[in-house]
């Protein structure tokens, strides 16, 4: 497969690439942003499995035979009119993700409030140094080129809902996807709609389907690397694995086979049982000497920990936490919250596209003056 990025900077270009670049998935790097519909007419030309864009288009002085300058906009516009263009042909969609500066990520969020919806990912050039991260960003391209493929292929052949998730016709009558099969109806088989469903309302946020993260929260276990990969590797052993569209760039479980597996085992829903003491069994059932979740705030092992915070990640309890404004928070995915040791830090701040829900305001506001402090 084929992908291209596009940035002013030659130099930049010329490294991404080649930091993007995998076996399956080569990534040309000769498109220089010069004007926009002949850009996006050569670009399409090339058939492309999938494209990545800088933020920033315009900040190198590209001109044209005229002395024209020809790279007066950003990624956003670009990003807008390929969309536009592939909307008749489903089966010539392809995915198209941002790779930025994280400062060019920030101001995507708080600037420009429309073009983020454009990008199916953001990824941080800054961070592609780093061998895990690049590792992930490779992952989920590939599985982004592959997934627009598999999206393409089922809405043309007329397959439902449980096809794409690859669910047993009768889990969907267990799993609570109330509006997403109207959702995804409603997307006319537009192959980038129905991806950015499945990535923002199902994939990216705790619901139905849970990150390692999520499950390190609700099996009262520390958020550490190594360990959450054994344990995501006994679970997918025991069948609760995701396995539909974006699973292998997304490690997923499915909610409702992991809650089917604790009650067999626990006997009692998981966020009435202390972390430690689910820890202890869960040990006791892999086989391994985990390591139990503590709480950033209080310091204790023994909370109900119920959720893993949208900042740092880490198992928190309800009782000190704060939820998030959520204007796309439908029947069957969880609200986001965020811990007090985050928003004591000021981390909040920090990303600009998250905000505390009116109902939690005041509690926001006793922590971050100090009327509500560490037990």
């Amino acid at each position: 497969m084929n992908g291209f990025f596009v940035d002013d900077n030659s130099e930049e270009r010329i490294r991404i690439s080649r930091l993007l670049e995998q076996e399956e998935l080569r990534i040309d790097s000769n498109f220089v942003p010069t004007e926009p519909t002949k850009l996006r007419d050569a670009i399409l030309a090339q058939n492309p499995d999938l494209v990545a864009l800088d933020f920033r288009l315009d900040d190198e002085d590209l001109r044209d035979e005229k002395d024209l300058k020809q790279n007066n906009y950003k990624g956003g516009a670009l990003a807008q009119i390929l969309r536009e263009a592939v909307l008749e042909t489903p089966d010539r969609d392809f995915p198209i993700i941002l790779v930025s500066t994280e400062e060019n990520i920030k101001q995507i969020y708080s600037i420009d409030k429309t073009s983020h919806d454009l990008f199916d990912q953001k990824y941080m050039k800054g961070r592609l140094s780093d061998k895990y991260y690049r590792l992930e960003c490779q992952r989920q391209i590939l599985s982004l080129a592959k997934g627009y493929k598999e999206i393409a292929s089922k809405e043309a052949e007329g397959k439902g809902l449980f096809a794409l998730l690859a669910l047993e016709p009768e889990e969907l009558e267990i799993v609570p996807l109330l509006g997403l099969a109207t959702d995804l109806k409603n997307a006319n088989s537009v192959v980038h709609v129905i991806s950015r469903l499945i990535l923002r309302q199902l994939i990216e946020r705790p619901g139905p389907l849970l990150a390692g993260r999520d499950v390190a929260a609700r099996l009262g276990l520390s958020n550490n690397r190594d360990q959450i990969e054994h344990v995501m590797s006994f679970l997918f052993n025991e069948g609760m694995a995701y396995e539909g569209v974006y699973s292998d760039g997304w490690l997923r479980v499915w909610r409702h086979r992991l809650d089917d597996w604790a009650n067999e085992h626990f006997h009692a829903p998981l966020s009435s049982i202390p972390g430690s003491e689910r820890a202890a069994k869960i040990s006791e059932l892999i086989g391994l000497d985990l390591e139990p979740a503590i709480s950033r705030w209080s310091s204790k092992s023994d909370e109900l920990f119920a959720f893993a915070c949208s900042l740092c990640a880490n198992p928190t309890e309800r009782r000190n936490s704060v939820a998030l404004y959520d204007k796309y928070l439908l029947p069957y995915a969880e609200r986001k919250r965020v811990c007090f040791d985050c928003l004591m830090r000021g981390r909040l701040d920090e990303h600009p596209q998250l905000s505390v829900d009116e109902s939690d305001l005041d509690i926001f506001a006793d922590v971050r003056e100090g009327r509500i402090t560490r037990q």
